[in-house]
């Protein structure tokens, strides 16, 4: 009497399915990350930039531009136009340690960055990355500490290898970011109210 052996493949193939979808996944994640930190590169000086050029139309107001990011990026201490219709900004990025309950501020990466324009373009120059740490005050509040500002160029014991590729990618998803902001600003694609229409006047003496 000859046996029959039966595979089951249900279970084989919802387990390959599975595997499959955290593949991509992972590749999906690393693709993003990787894209973030290949937006920074490194200008004249070796230093860390973010660089945008695109198109804008043409009489952007510099001083608007200047309003709209002050309201709609988050972190920017100060923003102003020159008379020469340039932006010019400073900010501050907080960056966390990871802990077992809740992320605790590791530090601040402070930025600046300009706007200009010219022949219906404009170029976003973002840079100046600075590492100021924090630690805890006498108070138990994490605060930065004070004449500590280390550029992330600068090779330094207080930022590993690991943080500073955290930081790269933080920065190149704020500069993509930041750039799409500009970007629908000068190009008028801005989220703009619609005005109120106005309540219909009606004759009730007429019927």
């Amino acid at each position: 009497m000859r046996a029959v052996v039966y595979i089951k493949t249900d279970g084989l193939f919802f387990m390959m399915k599975k595997i499959l979808i955290i593949l991509l996944v992972a590749l999906t994640c690393s693709a993003a990350c990787f894209a973030q930190k290949d937006s920074l590169s490194l200008n004249e000086q070796n230093k860390y930039t973010y660089f945008k050029v695109g198109s804008a139309l043409p009489d952007v107001s510099a001083e608007s531009l200047a309003d709209y990011l002050k309201k709609n990026l988050a972190g920017l201490q100060s923003a102003s136009a020159t008379k020469n219709n340039m932006v010019t900004a400073k900010g501050g990025m907080l960056v966390y340690k990871k802990g077992l309950i809740t992320g605790q501020e590791e530090g601040r990466i402070d930025y600046s960055f300009t706007i200009d324009f010219k022949e219906n373009k404009y170029r976003l120059i973002m840079g100046d990355y600075n590492f100021v740490p924090y630690q805890r005050n006498r108070y138990g509040v994490f605060a930065q500490v004070d004449g500590v500002n280390i550029p992330l160029e600068k090779t330094d014991v207080r930022i590993t290898a690991k943080q500073l590729a955290v930081y790269l990618d933080k920065l190149g998803a704020f500069g993509i970011k930041t750039n799409k902001i500009v970007s629908d600003f000068v190009n008028k694609k801005t989220s703009v109210k619609a005005p109120k229409e106005a309540l219909k006047k009606v004759d009730t003496q007429k019927w």
